[in-house]
């Protein structure tokens, strides 16, 4: 069989499980949830899709995720915490101390654990975007933004990708197939690299519950929306860049609304999950092997007596530091911001790693593990520089499988580039800006 006819072959197959796919979530969603009736959808829209009601509902709704994702997840993730103790613990007491000892408690409790602490938040936003899309509001949401979107240049269909950017920024932008024009597609594709995907929930909310923990929830809405009109301004300035004409409009269709079922959201939720430990198990653990190894072995200093060592992994955090030491970042936070290109979990893990368990137990036999423990003992962050390792974290390109999923989408590597170095260079403004001005104001 030709080269051809078995990619051929092999796209009628991967259409027909995907079609199949589609069909089983399509019947599992309405054996759970029911339509409301045209009167019940008509009364509904009065209000949530009004030019100002429904502007302020959609703030709202949108305010009240933020603040259950933020706050009911702060329970089990301090449950998560505390058995991440207990094995640090366990560990410590029950097995000689050795690189293998050091690879548990460092790599593996403090990497791995660390994001892992923080998959109950995710869980809790999965949920409500999946409540969101269940009783068809993202549809109304589009149509309360159509009006501003076309004040950038936009439809309001884009603003549907933009909201799927929360989740995960990869299948945001693939969801942009539903945008007729080429233009408007590739705009909107710019300006998603800028919504905060769950992926850095885990920075947003480890720096902010320790130097912001009164203003936690406002801190983090401040950060998605700064994330918005990040991309808002970017999208204006692209426009006039690259897409200087005029705006196609095109009809958003309003489905009946349904009624959420609980059962239905639970299985996403649970299908988020399960997506979420497999990253974790697979591409996080082996990140961790990898930076636990270089920040483990050393390189032994010049004069050759061995008393002095550094790491592989310091030596190459002091070469990226100059570049980021005006944001107020040692190297140690450089290199988690390093890592954090290929998948933004990893900032949390490589920090994780750098900032060593064994540092942190006492003679008392007190563990605590946790890097937000770990991060307060050691005095280097402060609110300056925290926020503004938040708002760089927030905008600098998302992860490498966003970059070559735009390069995929339009078909060539220029767009993608534009995406990369504008979102670094957005990033490093908006950091240094930040924390100067919050030198003068908060400390």
């Amino acid at each position: 069989m030709s080269h051809a006819r078995h990619n051929k072959h092999r796209y009628r197959f991967d259409k027909a499980s995907h079609n199949k796919e589609c069909c089983s979530k399509e019947k599992r969603r309405n054996r759970y949830s029911k339509e409301f009736s045209e009167e019940q959808t008509k009364n509904a829209d009065y209000y949530l899709t009004h030019p100002v009601w429904g502007l302020f509902s959609f703030i709202f709704i949108i305010w009240l995720i933020f603040y259950c994702t933020f706050s009911l997840g702060a329970y089990p993730q301090a449950g998560i915490e505390w058995l991440m103790d207990a094995g640090a613990l366990y560990i410590k007491n029950s097995m000689t101390e050795g690189w293998f000892a050091d690879f548990l408690s460092q790599g593996v409790i403090m990497g791995v654990g660390s994001v892992l602490a923080f998959l109950p938040n995710i869980l809790i936003l999965f949920f409500f975007l999946s409540l969101l899309q269940e009783t068809e509001y993202i549809s109304r949401a589009a149509t309360i933004m159509d009006r501003y979107m076309h004040k950038i240049g936009l439809h309001g269909s884009s603003f549907i990708p933009l909201l799927m950017g929360f989740g995960c920024n990869v299948p945001a932008i693939m969801a942009t197939r539903t945008i007729k024009r080429k233009s408007d597609r590739i705009l909107t594709m710019l300006m998603i690299p800028y919504i905060p995907c769950s992926a850095r929930i885990p920075t947003f909310l480890l720096f902010s519950g320790i130097f912001f923990p009164e203003n936690q929830v406002l801190v983090l809405s401040l950060l998605y929306f700064g994330g918005i009109a990040t991309g808002v301004f970017m999208a204006l300035l692209f426009k006039r860049l690259f897409f200087n004409f005029g705006i196609m409009d095109f009809a958003i269709p309003l489905p009946r609304y349904r009624r959420p079922s609980f059962v239905y959201s639970m299985y996403n939720m649970w299908d988020a999950a399960w997506q979420y430990l497999q990253k974790i198990g697979t591409v996080v653990l082996l990140a961790v092997i990898i930076v636990w190894a270089l920040d483990y072995f050393p390189l032994h200093n010049k004069n050759g007596t061995g008393k002095e060592r550094v790491s592989y992994l310091e030596n190459f955090g002091r070469i990226v530091q100059p570049a980021l030491e005006p944001l107020g970042f040692d190297w140690k936070m450089s290199v988690s911001l390093v890592t954090g290109i290929t998948a933004k979990e990893f900032i949390i893990s490589t920090l994780g790693v750098v900032y060593k368990a064994e540092e942190a137990i006492p003679e008392n036999g007190e563990i605590h593990t946790s890097l937000m423990s770990r991060i307060k003992e050691e005095h280097v962050f402060n609110k300056a520089n925290a926020l503004s390792f938040m708002i760089f974290a927030l905008l600098y390109m998302p992860c490498v499988a966003t970059a070559y999923t735009i390069r995929k989408e339009t078909g060539t590597w220029r767009w993608a580039l534009l995406s990369i170095f504008s979102t670094i260079a957005v990033a490093w403004t908006a950091g240094f800006l930040t924390y100067r001005i919050a030198l003068l104001v908060l400390l």
